[in-house]
């Protein structure tokens, strides 16, 4: 932002250390006093939800990739080495699981905010 900060500590102590340290000046005029659209709000982050998610799926599904193996015979047994010998791999494989749901959770509300 151009101009100084519009932070003003209450406490003698936190203009004291603001005068040194304006830390939290920069906090506030980075977080508080930054200048936002009107029509800007929380329905945003479903797009930020969304990127998050789209890389989370990408990243677990390369990992679940390596391990599986798409034959009939093998496939049941390819899941179980993923669920017990993979480290961490029931959490990466619920996490890709559960990330596909919420993926397409936040693609409705997405879509729902420019509708209505």
């Amino acid at each position: 932002m151009s101009g100084p900060s519009t932070y003003v500590p209450k406490s003698a102590i936190g203009r004291w250390f603001e005068s040194r340290l304006p830390v939290m000046g920069l906090v506030h005029s980075s977080f508080v006093a930054y200048p936002t659209p009107k029509n800007l709000n929380y329905w945003w982050t479903f797009g930020a939800i969304l990127s998050f998610m789209l890389v989370a799926q990408i990243v677990t599904g390369i990992v679940l990739a390596m391990h599986y193996t798409p034959h009939t015979t093998m496939a049941f047994n390819s899941v179980e080495h993923i669920m017990r010998d993979v480290n961490w791999g029931w959490m990466i494989r619920y996490l890709h699981a559960n990330g596909a749901s919420m993926f397409f959770l936040a693609v409705y509300i997405h879509i729902a905010r420019g509708l209505y």
